[in-house]
This record gives C-alpha cells, structure tokens and sequence, in this order.
C-alpha cells in the first residue's frame, strides 16, 4: 500500500480559534475535546496549548487551527473566534481577534469587553456560562463543555454528533451524563448562526478576509 505525501502548499487559510482563561477552567480541555471532533468530522486541525507559570489560577489558552486542506504553519497571529473564560484573557487576547470575527465571552468571570472590539466586530457572544453551569448542576466544572455547545450551534464548525462522541472519550465515565447535558444545554443558549466562509490566501492578508458571513 502506498503512503500519501503532500507536497504541495495549501491555498486556503486556516480557520483560528483561541481559547482563554485561568488554569482549572478547563480550557485547554475544551480545545481538546474540539479539535478532536473536528479530526472525526474529517478536517486537519493543530491544537497547541500554553500556560502561565501557575499550575492553577495562572492565565492559560488554547488554539486551534483547522481546514479542509492541510495545514502548513501551526501558528496564527490573529483569530477567526476568541472565547474568554475570565477577564485576564479578555483583556489579554482581544485584540487578537480578526476583523468580523466572533467574540465569546463568559460575562460570570469577565468583566466589560474592551471599547475597541466595537469597530473590530458586531459578532459578540455574552453569556453567563460559569454561572449557568452552577445552576444546573451546583459545579462551575462543566462550563467548558457548554462552552463546546454554544461554540459549535453558533458556528456549525463541527458535527453535533462528532462532538458527543469526542466529549465521551475526554471526560470521565462518571461524568459523562453531566457532560452530555451541558452540552445541550450549550446548543440550546446559542440563538445566532454565523456561517463560515472560505478565504484563499493572499500576501498579507491577516486581518483583511472576514471568516463569517
């Protein structure tokens, strides 16, 4: 049987997402748990991970990168969706986000979203996610799953389906009916729809080409 190479660069740029918040939050766990649904639904994804110098309480985020084509850097400098989980990676990251990109932020641990974002994008999120999933189910723990919800009914990146099944296979058996729950509960807190739009590369096209229609 005979091995595919690529050898050819790709002509589309990837769709980027960062992830951010305080360790034990569980956003790297969100990505994880994102990319590895979007690989079941067929795309090629990077995911990489970086944290503060804390193990827990520091600032932490998570990226990641997917398209139809193969992906050719493993970096993005600006982003098509950014989701802040606290205040720290709201004020941190924002300015990261691509021109008519999307916004999501959990307003329990964030506070005002930066005056400038107005003139970057219309496209934000605000819900009350930490405080939601206390409500539900008396433990902030399960907000990155509905996070996962809200991300995925907003944008249709990823296959409902794809992504129950990547969520069972990152959580702990015990939790997984929490977990599944939460993610329903995520789809149904979404009540806008963005579809994604696929740009060719151009030179210096950062922060030029809108993702979302």
């Amino acid at each position: 049987m005979q091995n595919n190479v690529y050898t050819s660069k790709s002509t589309t740029i990837p769709f980027s997402i960062r992830i951010t918040g305080l360790g034990g939050q569980g956003n790297v766990l969100m990505g994880t748990i994102l990319s590895d649904a979007l690989v079941k639904d067929g795309k090629w994804v990077i995911q990489t991970q970086a944290y503060g110098a804390q193990v827990r309480g520091g600032l932490t985020l998570c990226d990641v990168l997917f398209s139809n084509d193969p992906i050719d850097f493993p970096k993005a400098q600006t982003f098509d969706m950014i989701f802040a989980m606290h205040d720290l990676g709201l004020k941190k990251h924002a300015k990261y986000l691509k021109n008519n990109g999307i916004l999501f932020v959990d307003t329990s641990t964030c506070g005002v979203v930066p005056r400038f974002i107005q003139s970057v994008t219309k496209k934000i999120i605000s819900i009350p996610v930490t405080n939601i999933s206390e409500e539900l189910f008396k433990s902030k723990v399960f907000a990155n799953v509905i996070n996962l919800g809200i991300v995925a009914a907003t944008t249709n990146i990823v296959n409902h389906v794809r992504l129950k099944e990547a969520v069972l296979e990152h959580v702990p058996e015990k939790y997984a009916e929490k977990d599944l729950k939460a993610l329903e509960e995520g789809y149904n807190l979404s009540n806008k729809v963005y579809s994604l739009r696929e740009r060719l590369k151009v030179p210096y096209s950062h922060r030029t080409g809108t993702a979302f229609e």
